[in-house]
C-alpha cells in the first residue's frame, strides 16, 4: 500500500501531455490567467467573510481532532445516531485552497458586504481554486529545462515550486513550539519593548485562536471548548465579583459570561451560551469572529491582521496577477480584519508562519538588531548559535553513549600552508565518529518561486557547504598523525584529541533549519545539477525537525548506524524515489532495509511510510494519554 510502481504506459501518457503543453505554453498560461480572473470574480461578488467561512468550514471538517479521532474507533450503540458531519472528512488540499482564497479576498475591498453565498457558490469557488492549483503545478512541471538545460536543474526547480504549491508545514507542533520558545526567549525583552508583547505572548494568542472558533460550534466537540472559555472567564473575573454582580443586577452568571463574550451571546436568548451549526452559512460571521480578551491581546490581534484591500501586493506583478505563489501579507498577518472585528479563518496559517511573523517583528523593530543580534554568530543567543546548540543536545539525546563537542577549531595544511578552520559539532562513541555541520539558512520566497540561480546558491551555502566541511574534517583526521580540535566549553576553550585507532566508521551529517526533505532524500539530482560533489555525497542531510523525530524514536546507536548505512546507499540508486526523510525512516521501521538489487526499468515511489509516525505525533499533540511510540520491525 506504500509503494507506487508507475506503469510505463502512464509515464508515457504524462510525457506526451507535457510535450503537447510545451508546444504552446503561452496559450496554456493565458488560459490559467483567465481561470484566475474567474475565481476572483466568484469570490468578490459575495460577502467575502462568508466565502472564506465556507472554505474554513471545509478545513475544520478535514482537521483531525481528539473528538473525531475518538469517533473513528467508537462502537457504542448510538454510533448510528452521530451526525456524519462530526466525523473526519479528509481533504488534503483545502488548507492551501483556503489560503489562496484569503490572499485573493484581502487584495481588494469587500464591496458586496451582506450578500451571503449559497453552499453551491462556496463549492464552486473551491472547485475553481482546485483547478487553478492543479494546472499551475502542471504548468511548472511542463517547463522547458532551465539553467544549463539539464534534467537535474529542471527537477530541482520543479521540485521546489510544486512543493511550495502543494505542501504546508515542516514539523510537528510539539517540536515547533519547543524550538520557537527556546529560540526567541532571549529576544523577548527587545520584542516587548518595541511592540508591547513578546514572542511567548504571541504564541499563546495564536494557539488560542482555534479554541475561540471551536467553542461556537454546536456539537459535543464544540461544547467542551465553550465550557473551557467559561471556566477561564470565571477564574479571571473571580467568584466574588460574579456573585456581587448577580446580586446587584439579577444577571445569572451565564448571562454575565455571554455579555462579556458577545460571540457567544444572542439577544433572543441572553441566558444561554449560543452554539452555531457549521451547516448554517449565515452564522459564519459569528463562528469565525474572534475577540481579544485583554488590551495586550488586542495589540497582538492588530499586529497580525490584514484588512480587505490591504493585500494588493498579491496582485503584483501584473503579468502574474494573483498567482498562487505571489507575495502575500497573510503569511505575516493571518487574521482578517473588517470594521474593527477580527476573523480567524485558517486554523493553521498563523502557527505555521509563527517564525516568519516573529522574525519580521524583530526586523521591523530594528534592522541593526535583526542583523547583528538575532542573525549571524556574534551574539551567543543568535539564531545560528541557538540551532547549533540545539542540534548538539538532540544528538546527545539520540546517542547518549557518545560524547559531543561543539564550536570546534582545527588547523589543516592547504598547499603547504597551515590554515585554521571550524567544525560545528563532533561526536565520539566507542567505535564511531559523527562529523556534524549545522546550517540555519532558509529558502526565501523567490527561491520557492523557482529563481534557479538563487536557489542553487542557497543550496550550495547549506547542504553543499555542510557536506564539504564534514569531509574536510574527516580528511584532516585521517591525514594527521595526532589530530586534535579545540572546542567551546562553559566559556573556555579546551582541547579534544582524537584517537584514530578506536574509530572504525565516520558518519557525515548536515543538519538544516530549512526543511529540504524532498531534495536531500534524492541527493543524486544535486550531484547531476553540479551543486553537490561526488566526492562527499555520502552525507546524511536532515532538517532540525526531522532530527527531533529521530531523537524521539531511535532506540540505540546500532540501529541509528544501520539506518545511516542503508540511507546513504540510496544515493547510488536510480530506481527508488522518496519524497520525505520520515518516509525513509518509516520504510526502515517496517523492516524493509537492506534493499535488493536494482532492477532495470523499475522506478518506485515510496509514499506514506511515515503514517505510523504521523499518527503518533498527532495523538500526542491532541493530548491522548498513553500513546505508544511506533516500534521497529525486523526484516521478514
Amino acid at each position: 500500500m506504500h509503494t507506487e510502481n508507475i506503469p510505463e504506459e502512464i509515464r508515457e501518457n504524462w510525457k506526451y501531455a507535457f510535450q503537447e503543453i510545451r508546444k504552446d505554453r503561452d496559450r496554456y498560461l493565458g488560459w490559467i490567467k483567465e481561470e484566475i480572473e474567474k475565481v476572483m470574480d466568484m469570490i468578490n461578488k459575495h460577502d467575502k467573510i462568508y466565502i472564506l467561512g465556507g472554505l474554513a468550514t471545509k478545513l475544520i471538517r478535514a482537521t483531525p481532532t481528539l473528538h473525531n479521532q475518538f469517533l473513528e474507533t467508537y462502537q457504542g450503540e448510538d454510533k448510528g445516531d452521530i451526525p456524519k458531519e462530526e466525523y473526519l472528512q479528509p481533504d488534503d488540499q483545502v488548507e492551501l485552497l483556503l489560503e489562496y482564497a484569503m490572499s485573493i479576498a484581502t487584495s481588494s475591498v469587500n464591496q458586496n458586504k451582506g450578500k451571503i453565498p449559497t453552499q453551491q457558490d462556496i463549492d464552486a469557488v473551491y472547485e475553481q481554486l482546485a483547478i487553478i492549483k492543479q494546472n499551475m503545478a502542471i504548468y511548472e512541471i511542463s517547463a522547458e529545462n532551465v539553467g544549463d538545460g539539464s534534467d537535474a536543474d529542471h527537477w530541482l526547480r520543479t521540485q521546489i515550486v510544486t512543493e511550495s504549491i502543494h505542501v504546508r508545514g515542516s514539523g510537528y507542533q510539539i517540536h515547533i513550539i519547543e524550538v520557537f520558545n527556546e529560540l526567541f526567549a532571549p529576544h523577548n525583552d527587545f520584542i516587548k519593548k518595541i511592540h508591547g508583547f513578546d514572542a511567548s505572548e504571541l504564541l499563546q494568542v495564536i494557539l488560542k485562536l482555534d479554541t475561540l472558533v471551536f467553542s461556537k460550534i454546536g456539537s459535543a466537540f464544540g461544547a467542551g471548548f465553550s465550557h473551557q472559555r467559561m471556566t477561564e472567564w470565571m477564574e479571571q473575573k473571580g467568584q466574588d465579583k460574579i456573585h456581587e454582580e448577580m446580586v446587584a443586577t439579577g444577571k445569572h452568571f451565564i448571562r454575565q459570561f455571554t455579555e462579556a463574550n458577545p460571540d457567544l451571546y444572542s439577544p433572543d436568548s441572553p441566558d444561554h451560551v449560543i452554539a452555531r451549526s457549521l451547516d448554517d452559512i449565515s452564522s459564519y460571521q459569528i463562528i469565525y469572529w474572534v475577540i481579544p480578551n485583554t488590551p495586550s491581546e488586542k495589540i497582538i490581534f492588530e499586529a497580525i491582521s490584514t484588512d480587505f484591500g490591504q493585500n494588493n501586493i498579491f496582485l503584483e506583478p501584473a503579468k502574474f496577477k494573483a498567482f498562487i505563489l505571489n507575495d502575500t501579507l497573510i503569511k505575516y498577518q493571518p487574521l482578517v480584519k473588517e470594521n474593527d472585528k477580527f476573523y480567524h479563518l485558517s486554523l493553521n496559517l498563523g502557527f505555521r508562519n509563527i517564525f516568519r511573523i516573529t522574525e519580521e517583528l524583530i526586523r521591523k523593530g530594528s534592522e541593526v538588531y535583526f542583523e547583528h543580534e538575532f542573525q549571524g554568530n556574534t551574539n551567543k543567543d543568535s539564531k545560528d548559535n541557538y540551532v547549533e546548540r540545539k542540534v548538539k543536545s538532540l544528538f546527545e539525546k539520540l546517542l547518549p553513549t557518545a560524547n559531543f563537542y561543539h564550536s570546534l577549531d582545527y588547523e589543516f595544511i592547504d598547499n603547504g600552508k597551515a590554515k585554521k578552520t571550524e567544525l560545528d559539532i563532533i561526536g565520539i562513541s566507542k567505535e564511531s565518529a559523527y562529523i556534524i555541520e549545522v546550517k540555519a539558512g532558509i529558502l526565501n520566497d523567490k527561491h520557492r518561486r523557482g529563481a534557479l540561480k538563487g536557489l542553487k546558491d542557497r543550496l550550495e551555502q547549506t547542504v553543499t557547504a555542510g557536506s564539504y566541511q564534514c569531509q574536510r574534517a574527516i580528511n584532516y583526521i585521517n591525514s594527521t598523525e595526532n589530530p586534535h580540535f579545540t572546542y567551546a566549553d562553559s566559556g573556555t576553550r579546551k582541547t579534544l584529541a582524537i584517537d584514530k585507532t578506536k574509530i572504525t566508521s565516520f558518519h557525515k551529517i548536515t543538519v538544516t533549519f530549512e526543511h529540504l526533505a524532498s531534495i536531500s532524500a534524492n541527493l543524486k539530482y544535486l550531484v547531476e545539477a553540479g551543486i553537490f560533489s561526488e566526492e562527499y555525497k555520502w552525507s546524511w542531510i536532515v532538517s532540525l525537525y526531522d532530527l527531533m523525530v529521530f531523537a524521539d524514536l531511535m532506540p540505540n546507536e546500532e540501529k541509528f548506524k544501520e539506518y545511516l548505512d542503508n540511507r546513504t546507499k540510496l544515493y547510488d540508486r536510480d530506481d527508488i524515489e522518496f519524497s520525505d526523510e520520515l518516509d525513509v525512516l518509516g520504510f526502515f521501521m517496517e523492516g524493509n532495509f537492506p534493499l535488493g538489487s536494482q532492477k532495470d526499468g523499475d522506478h518506485l515511489q515510496m509514499l506514506k511510510y511515515s503514517d505510523r509516525i504521523e499518527e503518533y505525533y498527532a495523538k500526542k499533540t491532541m493530548g491522548i494519554p498513553g500513546v505508544q511510540k511506533p516500534l521497529f520491525k525486523s526484516k521478514s
